[in-house]
């Protein structure tokens, strides 16, 4: 499946909400920040507003730095496919909390079992699609700032502190958007799990503050 097809399908089944703005579709994801990059630069028009979380551009210099560091992503792609899923779960979810930075006993107990309730009902297949997804990412044409243009002043970036992401990243996000509006949040990577009303808070106040 090409790049611009599992963007669509993602749109459809990962969609946080819409609203029409001058007539323009308004897809919000939460997350998938460079699927969403990309649903913007192949169809232009569609989207009258953006939400990133948590996420790093597509720019050229982002690519080129994550495609060194996920030079290994097609073996591990492969050993995906034909591993023994349930074996491997664990080893994902250990994974996962690795990017856990200075939270409370309480908030480290929280995320692993928001992981295990998660990883419980993850599907093999489930998890190659996505993986083969972030893969072809990779390959595309980097966005640039021109891409976004169109919407000035429609887009939120929440950006956590201590992030997978580098503060580099971060910046070069920044200058890919035209006048967005940014919030910096704690909890690193996994903020999105641990500091849920801060999110919800943010988002409500940029859409009501946006599009109301």
């Amino acid at each position: 499946m090409l790049c611009s097809e599992k963007v669509k399908l993602f749109a459809r089944e990962h969609p946080c909400g819409e609203a029409t703005v001058d007539g323009a579709r308004t897809l919000v994801f939460l997350n998938g920040g460079m699927v969403a990059q990309i649903y913007v630069q192949k169809y232009p028009g569609e989207a009258g507003g953006l939400i990133l979380v948590s996420t790093g551009g597509m720019d050229e210099a982002t690519l080129r730095t994550l495609k060194q560091k996920y030079r290994l992503a097609p073996l591990m792609l492969w050993y995906m496919k034909h591993c023994n899923y349930e074996k491997l779960k664990p080893k994902l979810i250990s994974a996962s909390l690795r990017h856990i930075r200075d939270e409370t006993p309480e908030e480290i107990a929280y995320a692993k079992d928001i992981f295990e309730t998660t990883f419980r009902d993850f599907t093999q297949e489930k998890d190659v699609h996505i993986s083969s997804l972030l893969a072809d990412l990779m390959r595309q044409r980097p966005v640039t700032a021109a891409d976004f243009a169109a919407l000035a002043g429609r887009i939120l970036l929440i950006l956590p502190n201590q992030d997978f992401f580098s503060e580099k990243m971060q910046k070069d996000l920044i200058a890919l958007m035209h006048d967005p509006k940014i919030a910096y949040v704690s909890g690193g990577h996994l903020s999105t799990v641990l500091k849920t009303q801060d999110y919800v808070r943010v988002i409500r106040e940029f859409l009501t503050e946006t599009f109301a």
